[in-house]
């Protein structure tokens, strides 16, 4: 089957967490994958090529010849592919073609890991991924020595000491998160606002912090306000109705 805009990454280096986010999104978005599952079922004709619009007709010029020959499917994968690819700045565009000719130079074998370790990624809980995408993203701020120096450190490791390496670097992490979160409340505040969230349960943390997630910074400063007026039974009460 031909493929194109999948945006698959190649292999760079062995390491199974600072770049799984870059692999990822390099690969089909969630969007697009939900689509071609629940499209596929619902495709029973081909499109001719003169129906395509004049965007489609563009970008994939090079099937035009191969276009009657393709199936439904594949035919709308890559219509949909060529609607991505219309979205993208000409800057994204430069990149996504690099990383897509580094992908279709991988060996089927390099393919195959890089997929699993996809599947894997899309395994993991939400909070999970979360962390990873942010401990890329600070990867990706490095200067490139800096960037070398790390993956070089991390290679060189042992597994129990890639283990305690990446549970500090979460460590720090978090810590920084919080810090950062401490000096947006008031000072008169502060001790109140800890000694609540050490208050709550494992349970109630992550319900809060769910909830947090899906506000802006403004709601999330007036709940936290809220939850300091309440007693620590109201407060459980309000936390559960979160479920």
């Amino acid at each position: 089957m031909i493929r194109i805009f999948n945006f698959k990454t190649l292999d760079i280096w062995p390491q199974k967490w600072l770049m799984v986010w870059l692999c990822l999104s390099l690969l089909l978005s969630a969007t697009y994958v939900r689509a071609q599952n629940s499209n596929a079922a619902q495709i029973q004709e081909k499109t001719p090529w003169v129906s395509l619009t004049a965007g489609e007709q563009q970008v994939l010029a090079p099937y035009q010849s191969d276009w009657a020959a393709l199936d439904a499917k594949t035919q709308a994968q890559l219509r949909r592919g060529a609607a991505r690819w219309q979205q993208l700045s000409p800057e994204q565009r430069q990149k996504k073609a690099i990383q897509l000719a580094r992908w279709q130079a991988m060996s089927p074998d390099q393919r195959a890991e890089m997929r699993s370790r996809i599947a894997a990624f899309r395994a993991l809980p939400p909070e999970q991924r979360q962390r990873m995408k942010q401990a890329f993203k600070r990867f990706s701020r490095l200067s490139a020595d800096e960037r070398t120096r790390l993956l070089q450190r991390f290679q060189a490791m042992s597994m129990a000491e890639r283990k305690a390496f990446l549970l500090a670097l979460e460590a720090q992490s978090k810590s920084e998160r919080g810090r950062q979160v401490l000096n947006r409340i008031p000072k008169a505040e502060r001790r109140a606002t800890i000694e609540m969230m050490r208050s709550l349960t494992p349970d109630q943390r992550r319900l809060l912090n769910k909830h947090l997630r899906s506000l802006a910074p403004s709601a999330r400063e007036e709940l936290r306000k809220r939850l300091l007026r309440l007693t620590p039974t109201e407060r459980a009460t309000f936390l559960q109705s979160m479920r």
